[in-house]
């Protein structure tokens, strides 16, 4: 498999010798440089062990936190306070809503590699049409969640047993206080470790 974006590839497969020759094809073609073992591509970070392979974005989160101004927050605990209901009909304050946008598009990016954050940042997505102080000080606490949590990652270990498929499953009822509207999760696990 070969993922490209722009001029940078990243080449997937089993067979060593199969990469090799691909590489070499592409050499004859194009100009380029091999760099060896993927390490770092798109702010995600690659660690790759005969253990298996984990990925992070501890850097990406540090760009995040000092261009939203939070690089020395103080962290805390959880990405979302217990029962948190925001509205778009909110009277709070207005607040600079390409700010906020810039924000909400970096920890949606985030949680390629950190579902930890998948419903905090998908609740507060909802509302990027006008953004209030109130909804600011939701995104903020998952800031400082970041900030406490800034190494973590997905790990995804090499297994020599069958590897299994699990997914789950869940819906509140009505969570959405403007429309009513419910919110499904969902998450699968391949070889105990998300992929979704």
């Amino acid at each position: 498999m070969v993922r490209v974006y722009v001029d940078d590839l990243v080449i997937i497969g089993a067979n060593c010798d199969d990469i090799k020759q691909f590489k070499k094809e592409m050499a004859n073609a194009f100009k380029m440089s091999d760099l060896d073992l993927l390490c770092y591509y798109l702010d995600i970070e690659v660690r790759q062990s005969a253990r298996g392979t984990s990925i992070s974005q501890g850097a990406y989160v540090a760009k995040i936190l000092e261009r939203s101004g939070m690089a020395g927050c103080n962290p805390c605990q959880v990405p979302m306070a217990t029962r948190l209901k925001l509205s778009k009909r909110s009277t709070e304050p207005l607040v600079d809503a390409t700010a906020y946008r810039n924000i909400m598009g970096s920890l949606r990016y985030l949680v390629n590699t950190r579902p930890d954050l998948a419903f905090a940042v998908g609740y507060v997505s909802h509302l990027l049409e006008e953004p209030r102080k109130d909804h600011l000080a939701a995104v903020k606490q998952i800031l400082r969640y970041v900030r406490g949590t800034k190494s973590w990652g997905l790990k995804y270990e090499r297994k020599e047993e069958q590897v299994q498929l699990t997914g789950f499953s869940d819906s509140d009822f009505a969570g959405d206080v403007d429309a009513r509207k419910s919110t499904t999760g969902v998450i699968f696990f391949l070889a105990n470790s998300p992929i979704t």
